[in-house]
């Protein structure tokens, strides 16, 4: 390998002279790995941003074409099952605008799957093409298959009608790996149920050869909350969608047909609360986001208040964990429960609607039972009004004190008269939004010099109101997620400095944020709340590992009454300090976190484990993202405890997202087990205990029942002993 420079000094660590840089070196990588076209690569990625000329479609052709003749590109093309995207994808490679690939159409990516996923379950397609019809579907599992597919090997027939016809689709010895490829177990069996009366046959079944039953969606947790080795497993997605990478579903056309969907994909409008203003609606827990996205889209009435931006992701998956979006007024999407209809450790279907004990039954992280259906109380529907700017770092989250700012990161006002009035101004503003914007995020991509802010507002005028995105974007982010999946397995991408990782990976992803075209701009989006609070689809096409953690926003000390909202700017700069700090030492530059810092501002919760309990002035939701490659270069790890002693370091009582990574670290010197149920959750946990045993002295069983059946290594430390 050729002349790579040396590490950039601190003082100008961010991104034109890590792009220069790149420009610079990237040719002695050239000899090594000689598939890359490094002319596209300087001429239509690096040369663009740096002369600030980029937007979306410049970038993404460019990552084709630097790409395209790589082995890792080659094996992923080919696996494109159609050969319509396949020509798409060559014509915008050519120059064709997005919007003319596409014209006014969605793509219809089902069969998009790459080769290992679609020749994996191959068999599986022929399995359910059988008559499934008791015994003989056994006889012919085994006739047919074994041994030649280990995954209907023995399978029990369990089935999921009154009548004993349809049996519950079932595969043996199916290896498990969460999407954070953090979590690997294999199952005993993996059930595939479509109605009620499956998952009580499941859980009959369980009992009858005592097996513990976990569930999962698309499994974007990051924690042990899933299933173990040789234990039962409820998959709400079929085994097709969640293993494949870039998943489709954001972009398969069509609507939500609520009278073509199995039970426990149902969508049913319910009585209102408020007359015109809130109703409730009953959700089955496998319907994902973006079917409820659809439907919602398509009826125009009626919406969740705030969601997750994810898509690929299911109902039941997003509330079991008490998952959250943003906004001061907003709690959890589990706050939003109603009434939790579950199937027992008896395999009785119940139901828990009393408000008291709901704050337990509605984020218990399947230890009540398997929960079929959540009934929701959903708000009129509205429009956001969508201003996303694209902020100088110093402005758009202001520092307390503008010497907390890198000099890398610098502009030119901050070293003039007038700089602390401008933060000052940048500080009322800021403020303002936290304290009265409907939705409220920020991103800061690693060694930018512009922050995205992200806070709008909503009405009921629907004039001017546009569908977002439109087609041409829609086909811009799926290439993007599918060409993201292909670059981070590109040799030369591994091979380069993870801050070359982390400035190529940026500059892609604040391309892709509006405004688009140009980093001044400042457009106007009307659109319904649904696709604001989706704004981007296929966001899972990328791996990624994910710190959060739970700020509580404490009182001001000179007027209790009154939130202090300067714990929010310092826990962002102590981050954006610390990404800096090895460099400012003499060391390599930091190149852990990969990805970005991203915040949301939220409120409380009601829910007993919900890590925003009791904070009365709101939470600051705050998270760090970085690549996998950087857990193997054993830089993650580190970085992310550092992160954690400092936002613990705040007082208050900062509690990690149940979901996202927690267990590998310390908190104030205690494992983070013992830290969760002995201090963040000393009083929540036993409270929790006492309110499942309330419900379950109502409902007949006990909690040596539930754990039997229904917990894990997980949840046995952390609640049943």
């Amino acid at each position: 390998m050729g002349s790579v420079p040396q590490p950039l000094p601190a003082r100008v660590l961010e991104r034109t002279h890590i792009l220069q840089q790149i420009l610079d070196g990237i040719s002695g990588y050239a000899e090594e790995y000689n598939k890359v076209d490094y002319d596209a690569l300087k001429d239509e990625v690096l040369k663009p941003v740096l002369a600030k000329t980029f937007d979306p479609e410049t970038q993404i052709r460019g990552f084709l074409n630097t790409f395209k003749h790589t082995d890792v590109y080659g094996l992923a093309f080919d696996s494109i099952a159609s050969q319509e995207l396949k020509d798409q994808i060559n014509d915008f490679i050519d120059g064709k605008p997005a919007k003319s690939v596409m014209g006014n159409k969605e793509l219809d990516l089902m069969a998009h799957r790459s080769p290992p996923v679609h020749h994996h379950f191959s068999l599986l397609e022929q399995l359910k093409k059988l008559t499934l019809g008791g015994l003989e579907l056994k006889a012919a599992i085994e006739d047919i298959f074994h041994p030649e597919h280990k995954h209907v090997k023995d399978l029990p027939v369990v089935y999921e009608d009154a009548a004993d016809h349809k049996v519950v689709e079932c595969y043996s010895e199916v290896a498990f790996e969460n999407w954070g490829s953090t979590v690997k177990n294999t199952p005993k069996f993996t059930f595939l149920p479509s109605t009620v009366k499956g998952v009580q046959n499941i859980v009959q079944f369980a009992i009858a050869n005592n097996y513990r039953v976990r569930c999962a969606g698309y499994r974007h947790s990051w924690s042990s909350i899933f299933s173990q080795d040789n234990e039962v497993f409820i998959s709400l997605v079929n085994l097709h969608t969640v293993t494949t990478l870039p998943d489709p579903m954001s972009i398969v056309p069509g609507e939500y047909d609520p009278t073509k969907v199995p039970e426990l994909k149902a969508i049913d409008l319910k009585e209102e609360t408020v007359p015109g203003k809130k109703r409730l609606c009953r959700v089955g827990a496998a319907v994902t986001n973006e079917e409820f996205r659809r439907w919602a889209i398509a009826g125009k009435a009626w919406t969740f208040p705030a969601d997750v931006i994810l898509v690929e992701v299911t109902i039941g998956g997003v509330n079991g964990p008490i998952c959250h979006g943003a906004g001061i007024s907003h709690k959890t999407l589990s706050d939003y429960v109603r009434r939790i209809e579950y199937v027992d450790c008896h395999g009785k279907l119940q139901m828990v609607d009393d408000p008291h004990q709901l704050k337990a039954a509605a984020g218990s992280f399947g230890l009540l039972g398997v929960v079929t259906h959540i009934t929701f109380e959903l708000d009129a529907m509205s429009y956001a009004v969508m201003a996303p700017l694209k902020e100088d770092v110093g402005l758009g989250v202001p520092p307390l004190d503008k010497n907390d700012i890198p000099k890398a990161l610098r502009s030119d006002w901050v070293d003039k008269p007038g700089a602390d009035e401008s933060i000052a101004a940048a500080t009322t503003e800021f403020e303002r939004r936290v304290a009265n914007d409907y939705y409220s995020e920020w991103f800061w991509f690693t060694y930018q010099k512009k922050v995205w802010t992200n806070t709008f507002n909503i009405t009921s005028d629907p004039t001017d109101a546009v569908n977002y995105p439109d087609p041409g974007n829609v086909f811009l982010q799926w290439v993007q997620g599918w060409l993201g999946g292909v670059i981070t397995q590109v040799p030369l991408f591994n091979a380069i400095p993870g801050y070359w990782q982390a400035q190529l990976i940026a500059s892609l992803g604040m391309a892709a944020l509006p405004p688009t075209l140009g980093e001044s701009k400042t457009p106007t989006y009307k659109t319904l709340l649904p696709d604001a609070l989706h704004f981007r689809r296929g966001v899972q096409n990328m791996r990624v590992r994910d710190l959060e953690l739970q700020i509580p926003i404490p009182a001001k000390k000179d007027d209790p009454t009154k939130a202090d909202f300067s714990i929010i700017q310092r826990a962002w700069w102590d981050v954006i300090k610390l990404v800096y700090q090895d460099a400012e030492t003499g060391n390599d530059p930091s190149s852990a976190m990969r990805l970005t810092l991203e915040m949301r501002i939220m409120g409380g919760s009601d829910m007993i484990l919900a890590p925003q309990r009791g904070n009365r002035f709101g939470t600051a939701s705050i998270e760090i993202l970085t690549l996998p490659d950087a857990v193997k270069d054993n830089e993650w790890q580190a970085f992310a405890q550092k992160t954690v002693d400092m936002w613990t370091s705040y007082g208050g009582n900062v509690r990690p997202h149940w979901a996202k990574e927690w267990e590998q670290f310390t908190f104030k010197g205690q494992e983070a087990r013992q830290y969760l149920k002995q201090v963040a959750y000393k009083d929540e946990i036993p409270e929790f205990r006492s309110m499942l045993e309330q419900i379950g002295k109502v409902q007949g069983w006990t909690l040596e029942q539930l754990k039997s059946r229904f917990s894990n290594e997980l949840w046995d430390k952390m609640v049943f002993e």
